[in-house]
């Protein structure tokens, strides 16, 4: 399953990751229930959507400008529409799976390579759902069929919250929690730098512990592309000190943009899946 560890990724959690953060834990400071003091309460008082904190498509940072002071309309890419329908794809799927739903297909997408990557994903995914329920009613035949589903797949996935607290806006949804390994995950189509990659499980993280108040160290990156088939790769990582840190300094810069409204100029290097690259034309 896109967020079922294989034995391997199992062995890294329990051998490496786990022992990490228990020599070098996270300053309570850094906690997101922390929200209310420095260096986590938001110096300004401008609500960002996630993405745009931690997105780094324009190196001046002209893309949070022209959403948040323009109020500029973004042009979608193919690479987003697909990204989009990846993420319905795999949240949907796991939803029908744990309503023991096996049979289900995808909503049929006008783009034939988008409708071809979204089957496949699509396939993988309730494959692996109910592969991972018949291994464990078969080994939990005393439990109830809803103690089968909700160990055997323990995702809340696009679940909904409130990142105010610490400066975000509106409703967030976190691709996909880990209740039991207490893992949040985020799904990537394609390539990305790994390390502004682990900026949204920081973020999400943050998020859940500034309001449920639980400590969450894990954070998963999921890259799914589709050059010679599906390819799935995960990476495990820390959601450390500095990664925090990293989150708070972006969000800072980026709200301090908004809240000047001053724009920051054109990046000499515009990327080519900006939602706001023709603004810069």
């Amino acid at each position: 399953m896109v967020y079922f560890l294989n034995e391997i990724e199992q062995k890294y959690l329990l051998m490496h990751l786990r022992p990490m953060i228990r020599r070098n834990p996270v300053p309570e400071e850094l906690r997101g229930w922390n929200w209310h003091s420095p260096p986590l309460k938001p110096y300004y008082d401008v609500k960002l959507p996630m993405y745009l904190i931690c997105s780094k498509y324009c190196d001046t940072r002209r893309d949070v400008y022209l959403a948040m002071v323009e109020k500029a309309k973004g042009e979608e890419t193919f690479n987003i529409k697909l990204g989009k329908a990846i993420h319905d794809a795999v949240s949907t799927a796991i939803n029908k799976a744990k309503m023991l739903d096996f049979t289900s297909r995808p909503e049929q997408h006008e783009n034939k390579s988008i409708q071809e990557a979204v089957d496949l994903v699509w396939e993988y995914t309730i494959a692996e759902s109910k592969t991972s329920f018949l291994k464990a009613r078969a080994m939990q035949n005393f439990a109830s069929k809803e103690d089968v589903i909700l160990t055997s797949i323990p995702f809340l996935v696009e679940h909904r919250m409130s990142g105010e607290l610490l400066g975000c806006s509106g409703i967030i949804a976190v691709d996909c929690y880990d209740y039991l390994r207490n893992i949040i995950f985020d799904v990537k189509v394609g390539r990305m730098d790994e390390m502004n990659a682990r900026l949204y499980t920081t973020g999400y993280a943050l998020v859940v512990e500034s309001l449920y108040e639980i400590p969450v160290d894990v954070g998963c990156t999921v890259y799914i592309s589709f050059k010679n088939g599906l390819s799935v790769r995960r990476d495990l990582h820390y959601i450390d000190a500095n990664l925090r840190s990293y989150w708070i300094e972006e969000r800072d810069k980026k709200a301090e943009i908004v809240y000047n409204q001053e724009d920051p100029g054109k990046a000499e290097n515009c990327n080519a899946n900006c939602l706001y690259r023709s603004y810069c034309l």
